[in-house]
């Protein structure tokens, strides 16, 4: 088989506004792929954990991409670890700014999570501190979640060649910087200065 066998996502509609943090963007670059470049379910897939709006669940229908996306709702920690460690490429839509003036500053605490479990990451978000952070770990592309061609693009190609997943190299200096146990230091060194 070719292609991406799996991307995945968690989601919880109580702690994002769907507004900012959408999979809507890749259900229409999968229904594109469908359409136009005859991708089917044997060449991606998308899986879903957690508590999925059912406004999603009727785009998946309406769409035609129930053979392509799978919604399994909430899983335990092991088990989604687990299935993290299993899958191709996550998938991490961000938050946009609430100003055209000002970068997003939040950093999801899931960005960290993908991050370690050392898979590519694909990110969809706008100029922010999160898509730095997701570029120079060296795990991640961010696509513009407005630029559809581009996600389309990019999917084909992994479709096409998944070999290219290979390219993505963790960035250990830079990945180092975030981890608890360097926080926990520079913390230590506060106090130990007080």
């Amino acid at each position: 088989m070719h292609g991406i066998a799996d991307l995945f996502w968690t989601y919880r509609p109580d702690s994002i506004d769907p507004s900012f943090r959408s999979p809507l963007p890749l259900f229409k670059a999968m229904e594109k792929l469908k359409k136009e470049k005859s991708i089917g379910s044997n060449d991606i897939q998308f899986h879903l954990w957690g508590s999925i709006d059912p406004y999603y669940q009727t785009r998946i229908e309406e769409m035609k991409l129930g053979d392509s996306i799978f919604v399994q709702g909430f899983q335990s920690n092991t088990y989604t670890i687990n299935q993290l460690k299993e899958m191709d490429l996550l998938f991490l839509p961000l938050e946009k700014s609430n100003s055209p003036r000002h970068r997003n500053l939040f950093v999801p605490s899931k960005l960290f999570e993908y991050i370690s479990i050392n898979k590519p990451i694909l990110g969809l978000c706008e100029d922010s501190e999160a898509k730095e952070i997701l570029e120079s770990s060296g795990l991640g592309k961010n696509i513009d979640p407005e630029n559809e061609n581009e996600l389309v693009n990019y999917l084909h190609q992994l479709i096409l060649n998944p070999n290219l997943l290979g390219q993505y190299k963790r960035n250990d200096e830079i990945i180092t910087q975030f981890s608890a146990e360097t926080a926990t230091q520079k913390l230590a060194n506060i106090f130990n200065q007080i």
